[in-house]
This record gives structure tokens, sequence and C-alpha cells, in this order.
């Protein structure tokens, strides 16, 4: 039987985490968030980065003394209950699915505006979705290489649109900043966390990352910090040159953008940003997804066959269920549909994670609080659970028929798998041993 690795390290995991969330947000649904925030897309951006800063304070609380493959499903299930953690890792994994899915056709537009063409929309993207899925299975470390090359292309081509950029930025297009009120920036804050939403991926691979007590806590800050830095940014400067309803109607804004400076090299780069961005986002969600899977199945949640590990030590089924998921949600929502149902299933399974995360500092660190971060701790996640409430509100209204839909058959299915099927669910799970990727555990 062939195991996990530990071959993720800091730099590694801070790029995976980026490879996550700098991708269709920033191209692309920076526009769609405009037309309801206007130039106060900017706080919109700001505000999610703190949602995102309070949620990952308490992945990273759980994270010191949990380092277990399954993100948000492992965290929650030891911190909290078993049930909690099948409900969030399904919640967080259906709204990743989804996302990819409206990634992966984000993706196959980019790569129509760069190369003059027009693809078939929904095969082109399923043809990625597949290639990206065998990579997967090639190994960690190759996954970790292939999302570090996406990356640093990435911030290349946002750097490069705001330094080239700021010469053609007007500043009255950033005069009406809240055409349609704090609902509105609101609104846009809720649309726009689509973009962060990426900063847990880290956390579903714990299994495999070197030193993960110490290295997750500083990947997920790392990447928020440096994601809302380059959006707010990159914000700024794109509805400076166009202004934010031009931006909104555009399906590939940057690139509208660009093209007003003239320079047809610099948006032939941003429009290959475009692509690298929206493929880093699709490979980081069938990775992290189908870690969940594996640690799921690992546990009895799912069949067990899910829990197999390849000869790269890589989950192979549980990667090839992540992409027939990924494929099947290709075929059905819209858009904006998708970006809000991805937002509303992901905000909810981090509900999830920071009351979990309350639970945990009250019943594991009862008698050693030392610190004054130790003593004053629970704000962050009162504060997290407040602040996705806030923003979450905006938007599930509109999806509250495919959430509750997917909660209730969730649900009946853990009910039947532990009273029916008499599938025992460990309280706490173990971790398999580590070592070179093909060595076979004796």
């Amino acid at each position: 039987m062939y195991k996990l690795k530990r071959a993720v390290t800091l730099k590694d995991a801070v790029m995976i985490n980026l490879g996550a969330i700098i991708g269709a947000g920033i191209f692309v649904i920076i526009g769609i968030a405009s037309a309801e925030a206007g130039s106060s897309i900017i706080l919109s951006i700001i505000i999610s980065a703190i949602v995102a800063l309070f949620t990952g304070l308490s992945f990273s609380e759980i994270a010191v003394h949990i380092a277990k493959e399954g993100g948000i499903y492992e965290f929650a299930k030891d911190a909290w209950t078993p049930f909690m953690g099948f409900l969030g890792g399904i919640l967080w994994t259906f709204g990743t699915t989804i996302a990819a899915a409206a990634v992966a056709i984000s993706l196959i537009s980019y790569v129509d505006i760069t190369l003059g063409i027009v693809l078939p929309e929904i095969l082109s993207a399923t043809l990625v979705i597949l290639i990206f899925s065998f990579i997967n299975m090639l190994g960690i470390k190759n996954s970790a290489r292939t999302v570090t090359i996406f990356v640093i292309i990435n911030i290349l081509v946002l750097l490069a649109f705001v330094v080239f950029g700021i010469h053609a930025l007007n500043t009255s297009n950033l005069l009406d900043f809240m055409p349609n009120g704090i609902n509105g920036m609101l609104l846009g804050a809720a649309l726009i966390f689509f973009a962060f939403t990426g900063f847990s991926r880290i956390t579903t691979i714990s299994d495999e990352i070197k030193e993960p007590k110490k290295t997750i806590p500083k990947a997920i800050l790392l990447s928020i910090l440096i994601s809302a830095i380059l959006y707010v940014s990159v914000a700024t400067v794109a509805i400076g040159i166009l202004g934010p309803s031009a931006l909104a109607d555009s399906t590939a804004p940057l690139s509208l953008a660009i093209s007003k400076i003239g320079n047809p090299w610099l948006l032939l780069f941003v429009s290959l940003g475009g692509i690298t961005a929206t493929a880093g986002v699709v490979f980081t969600g069938i990775l992290g997804v189908s870690r969940v899977f594996f640690a799921m199945a690992r546990d009895n949640e799912l069949p067990k066959k899910l829990s197999y590990i390849n000869k790269f030590s890589t989950p192979t089924y549980a990667i090839a269920f992540s992409t027939f998921f990924a494929i099947i949600f290709l075929l059905f929502l819209s858009f904006k549909e998708i970006v809000e149902s991805s937002n509303t299933f992901v905000l909810t399974g981090y509900i999830v994670i920071n009351i979990a995360a309350l639970i945990f500092w009250k019943k594991e660190t009862a008698g050693k609080r030392k610190t004054l971060y130790e003593k004053i701790f629970p704000i962050i996640p009162i504060l997290g659970v407040i602040s996705i409430l806030m923003i979450l509100i905006y938007i599930i209204w509109s999806t509250i028929l495919v959430f509750l839909a997917v909660s209730i058959i969730s649900i009946l299915y853990y009910l039947y798998r532990k009273d029916v099927e008499k599938k025992a669910v460990p309280r706490h799970s173990a971790v398999r041993e580590f070592g070179k990727s093909r060595e076979k555990l004796k």
C-alpha cells in the first residue's frame, strides 16, 4: 500500500494558496462586482480580505494542533463533531467544485481572446479539467511546481498591469465612489469574496506539508496579505482606466482596461495572465476537493475506494471523483449564479470552521492561556461569523433552494451511512505514515 509524502514547503504552500486565490476573482469577477459596488469595489475588496483574515486565523488556530488531510472536514470533525465536520466538508467541496467548473469556462474565454479564436466552450473546459486532473495524479510535488509557474506568471502580469496602467488612470472615474450606497458596496464584497475563497486550500493537504503546524498558519496569512495588496492595486487602476460601468460590461475586464493603453504586447501578456490565473484555480480546486474526499473516505464517510493512494502518493480515485463532479457542474448554471452559489456554500462552511475554532479554544487551551492573543482569541472567530453573515445575507437568497437541497441530501446521506450501513466514523482520524513517495508500507 502506498502512502502520502510530506514534500510541501512554506514556499510551495504559499504558492498553492495564491494559485487558488488569484484567478477568476480579479480577472473576471471584478467586473461583475463593480456593477454593484461602483468605485467602492476597492472597499469591497478590503472587507472581503478582512473576512478572509478572521477565518484564516481560525483555521490557523486549529492547524497548530491538528494537521491532517481534509481541511474544513478534518478540522471541524476533530474540534467539534464528526457530523459538523462532514457537513462543513460537503459544503466546502460543493462550493469549490462548482467554482472550478465556472473558472474552467473563464479560462477558455481568455484563450479565445488571446488567440483570436472561438473554441467550443463546454468541450474545451472539460478537456482542461481532465488535463489538470491527470497532472494532479502525478504527485504533490509536480502539482506544486505547476502551481508555482502559474502564480509567478500571475503576479508578474498583475504588477505589469499596475505599473503600465497607472499612467492611463483617470481620477474622475473614481469620484462617483459609492453609486449604490453601502448595500452596493457590501454586495460587491459578497461577490468579490470569490477571489479569496482559496486561502484555505492548503489545509486540505496537511498530511503532505513539512512542519504543518508552523507552515499552514504562515501560508494562510501571507497568501491573504499578498493577494489583498495586489487586488486593491489592480482594482484602483482598472477602475481608473475604464470606470466601473465599462468594467462591469466586460467578460475580460483587465484585458479591456489594458487595451486602452494601445500596447498589443502588453495586452497579450495580460490575456496570458488570465489563462494562467484561471488555470491555477481549476488546478488547485481539483487538488483540494480530492483531498477532502480522500479524508472522508479514510473515515468511512464516503466509499473506502476513494482513500486509495497510487505510486505517486496521490489519491487517484478521489481525484477522478472530483473531476467527474466538476465536469457535471459545467452543464448547468450561469457564471454569476455559480459565483453566488459557490460563495454561499464556502462561506457557510467557513461559519462551521469559526465555531469549531471557538469550541476547540475552549476545550483544548483551558488553563494553558498565557499570552494576550491566547486569552482574547475568541473575539476572532466571533468576528469571523459576524462578518460572514454580514456579506452572506446579500447572496444567499438567490441560491437558497440549491443550498437547502444539498444540505438536506447530505444530512440524509450521513444518517443513512451511519444508521443503516452502520459505518463507524472515528472521532479522530488516524494519519497515514509518511516517507518516500514510492516506498510501500511494510
